[in-house]
């Protein structure tokens, strides 16, 4: 074998490794519909990226309703329903929101609460397409957690509870690896 040839394919496996390492930095949640009835049909997806910068998570669904939306990472990697106050609720299998730091409280993304709140969500008649950034994150954070989109807005605050995003509308799972 030449040295041109040695080095050709030392370059090629480098490429490939570095590759690699690109798109182990990066996830697809699969979002659906939920209900207290279920998982219903896939409405889109989002992607999540790491970079030194933290997360970017490319938010792209639709047959969501117009208006903004509280979104936000949650405990547990599932999505069906559970009870809350005696009653089934859609996605309460996912859990509260994620807070390592076990702050007990809702101060949105730039906030000291939940590692879980995300920035707010936007829809238009289309849908949810815009990408959101989360500095104080790493996959390894939310590997093996749930993606939620509400019903409302979020202010944020613990006033209404969660903020006033209300209901669970659209989940998706983290996968683990």
């Amino acid at each position: 074998m030449t040295r041109a040839s040695i080095l050709f394919l030392t370059v090629a496996l480098g490429s490939a490794c570095l590759s690699g390492m690109a798109a182990a930095a990066e996830i697809k949640v699969p979002i659906n519909k939920v209900s207290a009835e279920g998982v219903g049909d896939a409405i889109g997806n989002v992607v999540i990226t790491e970079s030194d910068k933290g997360l970017a998570l490319k938010v792209d669904v639709t047959g969501i309703p117009a208006g903004p939306h509280g979104f936000h990472i949650h405990e547990k990697p599932d999505c069906s329903p559970g009870m809350k106050d005696g009653k089934t609720e859609a996605a309460m299998a996912a859990g509260p929101h994620y807070d390592p730091a076990g702050a007990k409280s809702h101060k949105g993304p730039q906030g000291a609460g939940h590692g879980g709140d995300l920035p707010l969500l936007t829809a238009t008649d289309l849908g949810i397409s815009m990408v959101v950034n989360m500095p104080k994150l790493k996959l390894a954070d939310v590997r093996g957690r749930s993606l939620m989109i509400h019903e409302g807005g979020d202010n944020y605050t613990d006033t209404p509870e969660n903020g006033g995003g209300k209901g669970r509308i659209a989940c998706g799972i983290i996968a683990k690896e």
